[in-house]
């Protein structure tokens, strides 16, 4: 009787480990959180330009339109 309650344990042990490892198979592992944070965040800086002759177009503009 001792040695059936004891092959009977070992076999409700194998079994159930068994099932875990179906369940992680089947559904995958926890996945492991890291704690770092990616920091590859791409960043596009834009910049106006402004050249003199653009400058003096635009005073150009303003002036004919306070003539007018």
């Amino acid at each position: 009787m001792k040695s059936f309650k004891k092959i009977l344990r070992l076999s409700g042990l194998g079994l159930l480990i068994v099932l875990a490892s179906i369940g992680i198979g089947l559904g995958g592992g926890a996945p492991i959180l890291s704690s770092k944070k990616k920091e590859d965040t791409i960043e596009i800086n834009v910049k106006l330009v402004e050249n003199n002759q653009d400058k003096t177009a635009l005073s150009q503009l303003d002036n004919d339109n306070l003539d007018a």
